[in-house]
């Protein structure tokens, strides 16, 4: 008799992703005695912000029903270029004309997809591997050093007692939910993403919102590039390998359906905090790398089954 009613009750995935955030986190607080200073706690939220800001750009493109995976590649490639940018035209200079390159690298991914109708997958899988081989001809592979104590302050600094990049995240976070919430725009993402012929029946301008989404992903991700190049001082080939499946990780953690049209942003904060404790708890246990992986990976199977049982 009350089996219809239990249908009936739906859970946001969102409420189910920060359950399992605080669960992950008690875990670590009870696990690992170090883990429950402040200082710890906070290092953990600005490590969790560089993986956040990636992922804010992966979310719209997600939501959009697109995928793009040449963030990593971006990401790389704003601290190899920023760096030399950096020290030949000055702090300010270098740093927009980085994300205006990496804008750029967006605008082609969301050309590609609507000029030339290629899967969103293919676009950006090309793109990856054509600025890995640009980059490979520009610094010949080697480590790039890029000295800004703008981007070091931003980076490593703290205001208002919490670190500064969490200042960052906050801030492209609030552009997103304004985006997402308040304008045309993000009623177009969504929109699109739901029912891309029914939006361009619709008049929805498909062709500029998927071009517009792809070029703010990579602004993001190159702002997380420029961020790892103010924490270490240089930048290498591999600096925004960590960034392809996390960011993606992080967003379907959140609650976001990978086929577009449904999901909160808040949720991929909260994806973004249980890939990083949840990452510290398995390093700390000694895990080993393939345990690590299976761990994350059967963690996602088990949410995305969750996430399947909440849908009307």
């Amino acid at each position: 008799m009350h089996l219809p009613r239990l249908r009936q009750l739906r859970l946001d995935p969102v409420w189910i992703t920060f359950v399992v955030l605080l669960l992950v986190w008690g875990y670590s607080l009870i696990r690992v005695e170090g883990y429950r200073s402040l200082d710890f706690n906070l290092f953990t939220l600005r490590v969790a912000a560089f993986l956040g800001i990636v992922a804010a750009g992966q979310t719209l493109v997600v939501l959009m029903g697109g995928i793009d995976l040449s963030v990593a590649a971006v990401v790389t490639m704003a601290g190899v270029i920023g760096g030399h940018l950096i020290t030949q035209i000055g702090e300010a200079g270098g740093i927009l004309l980085t994300l205006l390159i990496a804008a750029l690298v967006g605008v082609v991914n969301g050309l590609g997809v609507v000029a030339l109708r290629l899967p969103p997958l293919v676009m950006t899988l090309a793109s990856f591997s054509v600025i890995q081989g640009v980059l490979l001809v520009y610094n010949a592979g080697k480590p790039v050093s890029g000295q800004s104590d703008f981007l070091n302050y931003w980076a490593l600094g703290t205001l208002l007692g919490l670190p500064t990049p969490v200042w960052v995240l906050a801030a492209i976070s609030a552009l997103c939910l304004v985006l997402l919430h308040l304008t045309a725009f993000g009623r177009a993402v969504y929109a699109i993403g739901n029912n891309a012929r029914a939006a361009l029946l619709s008049g929805v301008p498909i062709g500029l919102t998927q071009i517009a989404t792809y070029a703010l992903c990579s602004v993001f991700a190159a702002v997380t590039g420029l961020l790892i190049l103010g924490r270490t001082g240089y930048s290498s080939k591999t600096a925004g390998d960590p960034y392809l499946l996390m960011s993606i990780a992080a967003v379907v953690i959140g609650g976001t359906s990978i086929l577009g049209g449904r999901g909160k942003y808040i949720g991929t904060i909260g994806g973004a905090l249980v890939l990083t404790v949840l990452i510290n708890v398995l390093t700390v246990e000694n895990i080993p790398e393939a345990g690590r992986m299976m761990i994350q990976g059967g963690l996602i199977l088990i949410l995305l089954i969750a996430y399947a049982s909440t849908e009307p």
